[in-house]
């Protein structure tokens, strides 16, 4: 599944088909290379984030979540506030490799595969390192 493809889809509960909000990105754990949460925009139940556990499956239209009030509050400063597509790129010696373009992940795990550059580069998503307001930031690869 594509980061890309995902942003703008409703999120819809199960309990009573209501939808809850839209996706408007992911907050990503670089340690553990894995979605934590899906960010969310135009929210009807006050939440601005769901936590990856409770989102039940992302699917071709709409990503199901339990219940309504699956959907959180964040502090705005949180590690959350993450806006990763056409973020800079940088490796961790400072060289960058463009910007990313699209991320590649497991809807079943939330297991980032893949982070795709604006230079056509395809970077297993085990070498992030990490996300932030500047950049994200990702391991040189090592030689084979």
């Amino acid at each position: 599944m594509l980061l890309s493809q995902t942003v703008g889809r409703p999120v819809v509960s199960s309990a009573d088909a209501s939808r809850v909000g839209t996706v408007a990105g992911l907050v990503v754990d670089p340690e553990a290379g894995r979605i934590t949460a899906l960010r969310l925009e135009d929210t009807k139940v006050g939440g601005d984030v769901i936590a990856w556990e409770d989102v039940h499956a992302v699917g071709p239209d709409a990503v199901v979540v339990a219940t309504a009030a699956a959907a959180r509050f964040t502090a705005a400063d949180s590690a959350g506030d993450q806006k990763l597509l056409g973020q800079r790129l940088l490796t961790e010696l400072g060289a960058s490799a463009g910007t990313l373009a699209d991320i590649t992940f497991d809807p079943a795990s939330g297991l980032l595969d893949t982070l795709h550059t604006s230079r056509g580069d395809r970077i297993p998503g085990r070498l992030l390192l990490g996300c932030g307001s500047y950049a994200v930031v990702v391991r040189v690869a090592a030689a084979p």
